[in-house]
Parts: C-alpha cells; sequence; structure tokens
C-alpha cells in the first residue's frame, strides 16, 4: 500500500452522530488521501448477523480484522474501512468497507439504512449482498433498497445529453455479486445442472402482466437488471464443524 504504513486494521469511514445523522471520520479521510495507488472498492451489504465482517476479513486475507459479534445483536455500526494490499494487482490497493446490517430492529431506523446502502452503492467498485438460505421471494424483498436508489441519489445529467436516467445510473453504480451463505439445494432447473450465475438470472426472471401483485414482484428485479448490469453469484455451503 503507497500510504504511510500499511492499516493495522479497519477503521469508522462514516459513524452516527449523536443525533442520529451519518458523518465522516477526517481520520479515516486523512488515510484515503494517503493513498497513491489507484483503489479498488469493495462494499458488503446486508440483514445484519449474516456473516458480513466474516466474509470481508477473508477477502483481506486475515482472520481477525472487522469485529465479529457472537450474539443476535447488530454489530457493525456505519461503514468501516480497511485498506489492505491487492492480492492479484501489486500497484493497487484494495479498500474493503463493511456496512452496518440492514433491518436491525433495535434500531428501528429504515432511513439510515436506505442511506447506508446508497453510500455503499456510490463508493464501491463492486458491491456485494449478502443473504442466507436461497434467493427467494424473501431475500428480494429485502433488497427493497434498490428500488428506492433513484429517490436518494440524483445523476446530473450534462447539457444536450438525452440519456435515460437509467442509462445515468450505470455510469456510477458498480457490479452487483450476490453471496448466498448457508446454501444447501442442488444447482438444478428443471432437472438441469446450472451455474450459479445463470441461478441468480432465473431468480431475476421477470412474470408477464400488469396486476398489482405481478408489479410488486418484479420491482426489486427489474432495479437489479437495470442499474446493476454485470452481476454475479456465488453459493457457499454451511461450514462444517
Amino acid at each position: 500500500m503507497a500510504s504511510r504504513m500499511p492499516m493495522e486494521g479497519p477503521v469508522c469511514l462514516v459513524g452516527n452522530s449523536a443525533d442520529g445523522e451519518l458523518e465522516v471520520n477526517p481520520e479515516a479521510l486523512e488515510i484515503l488521501r494517503s493513498v497513491a495507488q489507484p483503489v479498488v472498492v469493495v462494499a458488503i451489504v446486508g440483514l445484519y448477523r449474516t456473516g458480513k465482517s466474516y466474509l470481508m476479513n477473508s477477502l483481506a486475507g486475515k482472520k481477525r480484522g472487522f469485529s465479529l459479534g457472537s450474539t443476535v445483536q447488530s454489530h457493525t455500526k456505519g461503514i468501516w474501512m480497511w485498506c489492505v494490499p491487492h492480492p492479484q494487482r501489486p500497484d493497487h490497493t484494495l479498500l474493503l468497507l463493511d456496512t452496518e446490517g440492514l433491518g436491525d430492529v433495535e434500531k428501528g431506523n429504515t432511513k439510515n439504512d436506505v442511506w447506508i446502502f446508497a453510500l455503499a452503492v456510490l463508493l464501491s467498485s463492486a458491491l456485494v449482498y449478502n443473504s442466507k438460505g436461497t434467493i427467494d421471494q424473501y431475500a428480494m424483498e429485502q433488497l427493497h433498497f434498490v428500488s428506492e436508489l433513484t429517490e436518494h441519489i440524483k445523476v446530473k445529467v450534462q447539457a444536450g445529453d438525452d440519456s435515460e436516467e437509467d442509462t445515468e445510473f450505470v455510469r456510477f453504480f458498480p457490479s452487483f455479486v450476490w453471496a448466498v451463505r448457508d446454501f444447501t439445494l442442488e444447482l438444478k432447473i428443471e432437472g438441469q445442472p446450472v451455474t450459479e450465475d445463470q441461478y441468480l438470472e432465473h431468480a431475476l426472471a421477470l412474470k408477464p402482466g400488469s396486476s398489482k401483485k405481478v408489479m410488486e414482484y418484479n420491482l426489486p428485479r427489474q432495479c437489479l437488471r437495470r442499474f446493476f448490469p454485470t452481476r454475479k453469484c456465488f453459493v457457499f455451503v454451511q461450514p462444517a464443524l
């Protein structure tokens, strides 16, 4: 890493102030300003207590780093960052962003969740959505933040540019990676083996029709397809002792 020294551990980048508003940590900004190399930013989002911090530590090649919780309470607060050497590009720095878990019942503040999600989208080169089990309707419903992005992110269109708003968003949005933890099913559709990426695309298929129920079903899928044209999926079996 081309900064003053490698970071020994993560620091808070965005925290919650006393009045509940998000604020940037000046110490973290100084660290970022000291990085002279190109930066690859990977951010992870998802429901709280789903193992996001553990996965980010694995990406850093460390057993410890981002704080891990072992209770039912949300552990990570705000957005924490960790600059580490890129594992494959020695002339690049890997910036990992671990975000506060979405849907924390103790906080009960969905507005904060939306802003955390929006910041993760805007700051990252690759956005990892972490979930457990399968890509089912419940998992899709937890991604309702995607359909709210246009309400919280505004793109300034250049004069004379008649591009549609969705096209403008794609210019700034990262690639999308769905990480499915504790996956126990066979990767087969209609009896035929499929890849993880094909499994994701099958889950994002739209239903025909214009009823309210169909529109609600299609909305998160339409947003994911429009905003994140570059998509990948990885499934992880449940760890064994």
